[in-house]
């Protein structure tokens, strides 16, 4: 009998879900890893990477609000912002943890709010690593994401959900013979609630984490594509000059969604990093 997912209570009303994937030995008290999904997708994005890193570490995979498991949002406009979001993962962990660091790992917009997170609440983070994250999104690819439309969000509208991600997907985020990988994307990426899904892309449009990267302390490890379209040559460089320690890797691939296309080897990256830098 499948048990219900456990929510967050959060001061406006919002529920936050987060799974739980603790297969390490009952004795042995592991350190807590949160994987946070990025831009409209939700927990259930990780799949890949539980039988790699469930027998080392306690997982914790939060929903963002109004997304997966968590509860709707009435007002996304004025409900969802990087602050509020921030604020739910730093109660979430405190919540967990009792305040004490750790692990944090998030993929693309997960890993700008991990950023924003390690700058302002660093007694909370441990390791950061940082999968496939934009400092901020270029103008070129604010373009090449509008599809011919007036912007991006205008596309998504325009379009519907499911062709506008399913026509990016093949654009930007895998290689187009990934045919079983987008199917499965696209129609996970779809389940969310339209106007939800639209305020995400609108808040990871306008973002930037630039000014929070000199203020992070904790023990950084960034994954890029090799050559992506989304993480450019000047974020990399961002990223590697002003995150104070930071290692930078590259995964074979130049295509965005690194978490799915190489989740072995993400993973074990990610859990061989943490595990190099024990939480407090």
């Amino acid at each position: 009998m499948l048990q219900p997912v456990p929510q967050l209570q959060r001061p406006d009303g919002a529920s936050i879900a987060y799974h739980v994937d603790d297969f390490t030995d009952p004795w042995d008290k592991r350190p807590l890893l949160f994987l946070q999904h990025g831009n409209g997708r939700s927990a259930a994005f990780w799949y890949a990477w539980i039988p790699e890193l469930a027998r080392r570490f306690r997982i914790i995979r939060p929903d963002a609000r109004g997304v997966g498991a968590s509860s709707p949002i009435a007002d996304p406009a004025k409900q969802i912002d990087i602050p509020t979001c921030v604020a739910d993962l730093a109660a979430l962990i405190r919540e967990l943890n009792g305040g004490a660091p750790v692990h944090f790992c998030g993929e693309s917009m997960g890993g700008i709010l991990g950023m924003v997170l390690a700058a302002e609440h660093p007694e909370l983070v441990s390791t950061l690593s940082l999968i496939a994250t934009p400092v901020y999104i270029s103008e070129a690819m604010k373009k090449r994401y509008s599809m011919g439309a007036s912007s991006r969000l205008a596309a998504m509208r325009e379009m519907g959900i499911e062709k506008w991600v399913r026509a990016t997907s093949v654009n930007t985020r895998f290689p187009p013979q990934a045919t079983g990988l987008i199917d499965w994307y696209v129609a996970e990426f779809s389940k969310g609630n339209p106007e939800t899904l639209v305020r995400y892309s609108e808040l990871v449009n306008s973002a930037s984490a630039e000014q929070y990267l000199s203020k992070i302390q904790a023990p950084t490890l960034a994954l890029f594509p090799t050559n992506g379209p989304i993480t450019d040559p000047e974020q990399e460089r961002l990223i590697g000059e002003k995150i104070a320690n930071v290692t930078v890797e590259h995964l074979p691939t130049e295509y965005h969604m690194i978490h799915l296309i190489c989740p072995e080897a993400c993973a074990q990256k990610v859990g061989a990093f943490c595990e190099a830098h024990p939480a407090a």
